[in-house]
């Protein structure tokens, strides 16, 4: 996305292609639910790359005039100046905007995006107590670093080939194979690892790779297997039109079937990614004279699109990111649409005013390059310092400061048994631990997903306090409902499994059933025959539990942003009408209860036990430190300690 072509043969149409590319990705962005396919942008992107880097890298090898320190000067003057903007804007938004354990995010990405290792970062972060990608204003940084991790070994090993005089076609192939086959091997069962690693991802830059090998040497696939190359090259070959059009319409179509049929729910990339970067390399391998490319891609609206895409792809996802964290959700689309003639705008500005100064203006050549790697490294820097002083959050006075998380997905999750009783739904029931059965009775059995883990806290402090006597038995996963048959994600159906065989082993007295039941990603359809299953192991009693409230953004969020808008010296308020909760909240409480009383099993909301005809709390108390929830709905400790204590009479009752 950010190379240019100083040191080929200009081709408009490729220029046409990018175009393509970053409208797929910034659409989907835009509207993910209508432009589904549009992240394969990325993969269009990497082919042109490295067709384009290697190009320049061969051509320069045949002529025996490429050098390591002209290239990278050219890297440099290409790719700093619109990023560099781009951090710039971002941790200034982010302080007036974003609270303590959001800035710290940012500027640890910052950091990485600083030097190229944002596909490390993001890989790293990975999971479902992850903040949303949508709260990440430089999540799109991760395939700019691929394509810069692969502009920092290619040349050299271009070089090698060259300098032993191998057959560079026979080298790339080689590699190009064992990416692929990395990738096939990690998206079986590490899809996150196949989508950020470079070396599952390198082969789609070295298609391009390869069809540049074949253009400079003029020569075709079966060079592969010579023992080398020409050091001469051939003349070039007659062009024959019929086919040039016909790979250039194989390749567009590809293009549109894959931007129509794949979804992000696709074991991505794997062999989809295929389609894409084989309709890209296709378009390329076409030349300038096919009538698509000459016609549609080399228009002058297609050009200028293609121009402006790497300014584009930078200002489009912080400028969406930042909208999203603001309404808390998904804006609407006439807003959606706005923010993206603005991300044009910026990056047309960018490419007028700050990309061609720098790349093709009069300022001195000599101190531009040492200029900008100065103000990268200071950008590393401010990234750095804000990660380390966890994202400034003296900003903010006391009053507000310590319902404002510093620990992220530690404060989530504090007192769960993550890893050993409420598992990643990545993780095989093979996970769960012994202990989280216990052999006391009466047994109360949580199952459920997150929500349902968040629970524990509540039922270890009433086991502490000696009010009750019982033990505990939990079975909870992220992201996986308490309902048999369903994958809404990778292992859910066999954790549910070992979870409904661990009831009829253990027939604990009271099961309790509690999930995000409205989670559109969630199938409820087996929720009865679940339930049946639950009885037939003879368990006496079934609780299902309501929602408690959530909110349309993270409550701490919420009460900045309330806060704010009074007097300095004031708390946020201690209650939040439900114009801030979920609107599905209400909805989702009758239809389960409704539901419930069907199935012959309890129900009890747990909106009852925090909101009234005033609002919901937003923490127990005026003067308490802790929210009510540190994201949109996991009770914090505080508060789950609370609601079991409530709860204990009705699930402990005598029949």
């Amino acid at each position: 996305m950010s190379t240019d072509s100083a040191h080929t043969h200009y081709r408009p149409d490729i220029d046409g292609l990018r175009a393509i590319a970053v409208v797929s990705v910034v659409l989907h962005h835009a509207f993910p639910e209508q432009i589904r396919g549009g992240f394969v942008g990325v993969d269009i992107f990497f082919v042109i790359s490295g067709y384009l880097i290697s190009s320049i890298i061969l051509a320069g090898l045949q002529k025996q005039r490429f050098s390591f320190i002209d290239f990278y000067a050219r890297r440099i003057k290409r790719i700093f100046p619109a990023l560099l903007l781009v951090l710039t804007t971002v941790i200034v938004t982010g302080w007036f905007q974003l609270l303590p354990v959001d800035y710290k995010q940012v500027g640890k990405h910052i950091l990485a995006g600083s030097a190229f290792v944002s596909n490390f970062a993001f890989w790293n972060e990975a999971g479902y107590f992850d903040a949303a990608s949508a709260n990440k204003p430089l999540l799109h940084l991760w395939s700019l670093a691929i394509e810069e991790q692969f502009y920092m070994l290619w040349p050299l090993t271009l070089w090698a080939v060259h300098r032993w005089r191998l057959n560079a076609m026979r080298w790339i192939a080689v590699l190009m194979l064992v990416s692929f086959l990395i990738n096939l091997y990690l998206v079986r069962g590490q899809i996150t690892a196949a989508f950020y690693n470079p070396a599952s991802r390198f082969w789609e830059l070295l298609v391009g790779a390869m069809l540049a090998a074949m253009h400079v040497h003029r020569v075709g696939l079966g060079a592969v297997f010579r023992r080398g190359l020409w050091t001469d090259p051939p003349p070039l070959p007659a062009t024959n039109p019929n086919r040039s059009n016909l790979l250039a319409w194989t390749g567009a179509g590809l293009l549109l079937l894959v931007l129509f049929t794949i979804h992000p729910e696709r074991r991505f990339p794997g062999w989809w990614a295929v389609l894409p970067t084989l309709g890209s390399v296709l378009l390329i391998a076409a030349g300038p004279h096919a009538w698509f490319n000459r016609h549609v891609l080399a228009s002058k609206p297609f050009v200028w699109i293609g121009l402006i895409s790497y300014p584009l792809y930078l200002w489009h996802w912080p400028l969406l990111s930042f909208a999203h964290i603001e309404a808390g959700d998904l804006p609407r689309w006439e807003h959606q649409t706005g923010w993206v003639l603005l991300a044009v705008a910026l990056a047309w500005l960018t490419y007028r005013l700050v990309e061609k100064p720098i790349r093709f203006g009069r300022l001195n050549r000599k101190t531009m390059t040492p200029a900008l790697c100065v103000a990268m490294a200071l950008a590393a820097g401010s990234g750095y310092a804000t990660y380390r002083n966890d994202g400034f959050d003296d900003r903010f006075p006391d009053i507000v400061r310590g319902m404002m998380s510093k620990g992220g997905r530690t404060a989530i999750i504090e007192g769960w048994r993550d890893q050993d009783c409420m598992l990643d739904y990545k993780l095989p029931p093979s996970n769960y631990k012994a202990f989280c059965i216990e052999k006391k009775r009466p047994l109360v059995f949580i199952w459920g997903d997150s929500h349902a883990g968040s629970l524990y806290p509540g039922f270890k402090a009433l086991q502490e306090s000696g009010k009750y006597t019982f033990g505990l038995g939990e079975r909870t996963a992220a992201i996986c409902p308490s309902v048999l048959g369903i994958e809404p994600r990778p292992l859910c159906k066999s954790l549910n499994d070992d979870t409904i065989q661990a009831i009829r082993d253990a027939r604990p007295d009271v099961v309790i059933l509690y999930s995000w039941w409205h989670n559109k990603r969630y199938d409820l359809r087996n929720l009865e025959a679940t339930v049946q299953e639950i009885k037939k192991a003879g368990v006496p009693r079934i609780i299902m539990l309501g929602a408690v409230p959530y909110w349309k953004k993270h409550l701490p969020q919420i009460l900045l942003e309330e806060w704010k808008k009074g007097p300095v010296q004031a708390r946020p308020p201690l209650r939040l009408t439900e114009a801030f909760l979920d609107p599905e909240v209400r909805n989702a409480t009758a239809r389960m209860r409704a539901r419930a009383q069907k199935m012959g099993i309890e129900f009890i909301s747990g909106m009852d036990f925090f909101c009234n005809a005033q609002g919901c709390l937003t923490r127990l108390t005026d003067d308490a430190v802790q929210p009510l929830s540190y994201d949109y709905g996991h009770l914090s400790t505080g508060a789950m300690v609370y609601y079991v204590d409530q709860l204990a009479p009705m699930i402990f009752r005598t029949p």
